[in-house]
């Protein structure tokens, strides 16, 4: 105790006036227990740290819950715990209770004094901070919630964009749409209006209280994605969460939000809404999600209610868009602007590639800059300044993200068609084929059906554009848009390595230098080459696409001594005579097309050429058949139509065990299909696919009751002289200019889709030919056969599949009769009426969808003007019409039914005009006997035909109001029974 008092007087006279006054038991505490102090701050801080805790953890849950921030105060609190916690921590770091003085002898009571006054003194603020951490819940938080952030926009360009972006509004508001998918090709605009759907929200919707935006990365994954939302909602996870553990976390504070719409932009994959945490919006307006995808089956994936296609601009929208990112004043000049419009076109529409050229060329007003930009675009080289970061690049990892090799390789294989072209989807798949693509998949479908499966992926990533089918064709046609192809082309000038020079008209081939070593695939197709005159060394080339050329000058006599590893070589519609020898050298050769080579006389030895599966020789000009075709045992497919072969033993067929497809329509002479050649056929076992035309009626009766067409998967027959032309379809069978006994026209094929019969004679109802099922017709053409007395009568049964019945010539018709047939919507083209002269009965029966009788349009102008704008039926005695509750027209002009005795209209409200009332002929009011309809049918016509009415009114028989016995009939297809008759 005598030591402490000399200490306390020294430190008295050391620290002055201050330390004097200090208590004594303050100092005595500071000097004799200086770790208790400090305990004591320890259990204060962590009381602190306890109280910070609870404060962040309410916070936390009204901002993720309901989107409310901390007020000014809380903050300011926030960081002065901050503050002293950091303090505190590094004076700890300091801290040497133990120190000692005087050789260690004695306690240094100095540094004591000193440390237990700096303690004292941050307990005190502790206890502050303690006093001020006591927040009501209610002062916790500012009241206003943040609704979500307005987002930098740019203007929307074009009409097409602009309903896009409506018809997202109006999905939002639909409480029947939780799920909204937008979808298209890289730099279309989704973003775009997906920015101003947000910004809309925030400032127009009473509807929607919150709105999150989530930007998905290239590489999202369910973790990656649950982060994401978590972090535009403010919420964290802890390290050690898992993925269930995330996503009960997200689904909570999602679903304790009220009314919110979450937005996720540039989604990859499809995911589970469960598996990442989100809630499904169920009917109403709780929740929504709106997504924008390259992909519709992400869309799909994703469960979407709606989904929204964003196209590319159309040409004057891209131009006005171009013209705004050039400036107007750079366009002055007349030769400048058309050169700029042909650059703007080569953006095909697309509004990243129109703003980023646009951009790069703004005032630029020297023409050769912008003709250099147009060769530019032309040739694919993404040199103009940004188009490779900012478009192809976009455009390319469409490309990447494709599911594997294979498709990626399909991809690639429509670069070597022409720019702009329309792809037939079967050549197309055909081709992947021939090549072994489809070889690597490995699945147990058929070739088609996984070609069909590739471009169902191509299509829905949007780097495929659907054309459908053109004119005159069955089959469905795709095309790539001009950059998607640009891009495509670039890929292929790095690996695998291409020679694209499709439809460049051009003259002369590429030199031997451009052939280079590790070219896979060549297309020269669609130029205008008359010869090759080359000896060209690829050993790697597996694809050689020369049709449509003139190739008149022939090929150089070595041009496939260096081609080792070629399987497609394509000749079709060339001028070439002959086949040099070197072609017998290709030895992996998979198919070879000579299709319409109609100069074609020589083609050299086959007999090495072991690996080919197709050959097409049709319309050629061979007139034997090549060496060494016996060989081929591996052949699949053969093509002999139009062709003249004055050689073929039939017996060759027999060898080709693996035989699937064998196309002889139109081969002269015919082949003589009888027992001998059906027992040929029999011993392709695994034959698929037989066109073929018969000489007469008795061959073709005996080839279908050899039962070998129960094999067949597709099939074509002619029957007479040879129309392939006139059956486009598969499964169809024509019969052309042969006299028909009844007697002999006893076979039908079940399966047919398409019957024609054109020109021929003795046939009087079509019933001679449909003995057995017909249930599987759609297609049905009858064409001046004018013995022809009975199209179709109710009792042959009905033509439930049946979609399309064209009848020409057929002047001798006069019933026609159509029962059932529910999704008919017009009846007959105003062409065929002007043939139907002696039609004597029309009746329509029970046919739910149709709406008008007599169909006329633009094409109709010419007969409108002869028949000085009337539709005549001289020769029509009975119309009757019964329940056809959509009928609103018979015609739309006036009509002459001079001999009309019988008018029976039931049940077809909306029928309140009678085109042979708008100009009353005496003739008429003669002939006519008697009217059948209901009283308020009568009524609605007095509006229209007051006078016609009022003469004719003592003709009409009233009918109940009462429901048709039409309504008993069938209603199970297209067309239900239906006769035609005539005499």
């Amino acid at each position: 105790m005598e030591i402490v008092g000399a200490v306390v007087s020294m430190m008295q006279c050391f620290c002055g006036e201050n330390c004097s006054r200090q208590s004594v038991s303050e100092t005595c505490t500071y000097l004799r227990r200086p770790r208790a102090l400090a305990n004591r701050l320890n259990e204060k801080m962590e009381l602190l740290k306890a109280r910070e805790e609870d404060i962040k953890r309410k916070l936390h849950v009204e901002n993720v819950c309901r989107g409310m921030e901390p007020k000014a105060e809380v903050n300011m609190w926030l960081i002065n715990v901050r503050k002293i916690t950091s303090s505190i921590a590094s004076m700890q770091e300091k801290l040497t209770i133990d120190k000692r003085c005087l050789n260690r002898c004695l306690p240094n009571y100095m540094s004591r004094f000193k440390q237990g006054k700096r303690i004292n003194k941050k307990i005190k603020e502790v206890d502050r901070l303690l006093g001020q951490s006591i927040f009501p819940d209610a002062s916790l938080v500012d009241m206003m919630p943040r609704r979500g952030k307005i987002l930098p926009a740019s203007s929307l360009v074009g009409e097409s964009a602009q309903r896009s972006l409506e018809t997202v509004w109006a999905y939002l508001n639909d409480e029947h749409s939780g799920i909204i998918g937008i979808y298209g090709m890289g730099g279309v605009g989704k973003t775009s209006i997906l920015v101003e759907i947000n910004n809309r929200i925030l400032r127009e919707s009473t509807i929607f209280d919150n709105v999150i935006w989530v930007t998905a990365s290239n590489d999202s994954n369910v973790q990656k994605l649950q982060k994401d939302i978590a972090r535009a909602i403010g919420l964290s996870f802890d390290d050690e969460d898992d993925e269930m553990t995330r996503a009960a976390q997200l689904l909570d504070a999602l679903m304790r939000r009220s009314r919110f719409v979450l937005i996720i932009d540039d989604l990859w994959e499809a995911f589970p809404l469960e598996v990442i945490g989100i809630p499904y919006p169920n009917y109403g307006y709780d929740c929504k999600l709106i997504i924008t995808t390259r992909s519709m089956i992400v869309c799909r994936g994703m469960e979407s209610v709606r989904e929204v296609e964003v196209s590319v601009l159309s040409e004057e929208e891209a131009w006005n868009l171009f013209k705004q990112k050039v400036g107007e004043e750079v366009l002055a000049s007349p030769t400048l602007q058309a050169v700029a419009k042909d650059v703007s076109k080569e953006c095909g529409g697309l509004p990243l590639a129109v703003v980023t050229v646009g951009r790069a060329l703004r005032r630029e007003n020297d023409l050769r800059q912008w003709k250099n930009a147009l060769s530019q675009l032309k040739s694919a080289t993404g040199r103009i300044e940004g188009m490779e970061n900012r478009v192809f690049a976009r455009l390319r990892f469409s490309y990447e993200r494709l599911k594997d090799n294979v498709t990626r390789s399909c991809f690639l294989y429509c670069t070597l068609y022409p720019e702009d072209h329309h792809i037939e989807t079967e050549e197309l798949i055909k081709y992947w084929t021939w090549e072994g693509l489809l070889d690597k998949l490995g699945y147990g479908e058929s070739k088609m059906l996984q070609g069909k499966m590739i471009l169902d992926e191509l299509k829905h990533a949007c780097l495929l554009e659907i054309i459908g089918c053109q004119e005159g064709s069955l089959n469905e046609y795709v095309k790539m848009h001009d950059l998607i192809r640009d891009m495509a082309i670039a890929v292929t000038r790095e690996s695998p390595l291409f020679m694209i020079r499709a439809g460049h008209e051009m003259r002369v081939p590429p030199v031997e230098n451009e052939w280079l070593v590790g070219l896979e695939r060549i297309s020269l197709m669609r130029n205008d080459l008359n010869s090759l005159i080359l000896e060209p060394r690829c050993p790697q080339l597996t694809t050689l696409l020369l049709q449509y050329n003139s190739l008149s000058k022939g090929v150089h006599p070595s041009f496939f001594n260096h081609l080792k590893s070629l399987k497609v070589l394509d000749l079709s519609y060339t001028g070439i005579s002959g086949l040099p020898d070197s072609f017998s050298n290709l030895k992996n050769l998979h198919a070879l097309l000579l299709r319409s080579c109609w100069n074609l006389h020589h083609v050299p030895t086959m007999g090495r050429l072991k690996e080919l599966r197709v050959l097409d020789l049709s319309s050629t000009s061979i007139e034997c058949v090549p060496p060494g075709m016996e060989m081929l045992l591996n052949l699949k497919h053969l093509d002999l139509s139009h062709t003249t072969l004055l050689e073929f033993a039939i017996q060759i067929l027999g060898t080709y065990r693996f035989l699937e497809s064998l196309l002889t329509i139109g081969l002269r002479p015919p082949l003589l299909l009888g027992p001998d050649f059906v027992n040929v056929l029999k011993r392709c076992t695994i034959l698929t696919t037989f066109e073929a035309n018969f000489i007469n009626l008795q061959d073709f009766n005996y080839y279908v009751s050899s039962d070998h067409w129960n094999t067949l998967e597709s099939f074509k027959f002619c029957v007479g002289y040879p129309q392939s032309s006139k059956l486009p379809g598969k499964n169809s069978v024509g019969f052309f200019g042969i006299h028909i006994v009844e007697t002999e026209a006893s076979s039908w094929l079940p399966g047919i889709l398409e019957l024609v019969i054109h020109e021929c004679s003795g046939i009087t109802h079509l019933p001679m030919f449909i003995m057995n099922d017909s249930s599987d017709l759609k297609h049905c053409k009858i064409k001046y056969c004018d013995e022809m007395e009975w199209i179709i009568t109710p009792e042959w049964g009905t033509f439930p599949n049946l979609e399309l019945l064209e009848i020409e010539g057929l002047c001798r018709i006069y019933v026609l009769n159509i029962i059932a047939c529910d999704n008919l919507m017009t009846l007959l083209p105003l062409e065929l009426v002007q043939h139907l002269k002696n039609l004597e009965k029309l009746e329509l029966e029970n046919c739910s969808m149709l709406e008008e009788i007599i169909v006329t349009d633009a094409e109709n102008e010419e007969i409108i003007q002869e028949n000085n704008g009337e539709v005549v039926l001289p020769s029509l005695q009975k119309l009757r019409l019964v329940s056809i509750p959509r009928l609103r027209s018979i015609c739309r002009g006036p009509m002459i039914c001079d001999l009309l005795t019988t008018i029976e209209v039931v049940e077809c409200p909306e029928l309140k005009i009678l085109p042979f009332f708008l100009e009353m002929r005496q003739q008429l009011a003669a002939s006519l006997k008697q009217i059948k309809g209901s009283r308020s049918w009568w009524r609605a016509l007095r509006r229209k035909h007051p006078t016609a009415t009022s003469l004719l009114a003592p003709l009409l028989r009233p009918e109940r109001e009462y429901s048709s016995p039409a309504n008993e009939h069938s209603h199970g297809g297209n067309f239900g029974n239906s006769s035609f008759g005539a005499r």
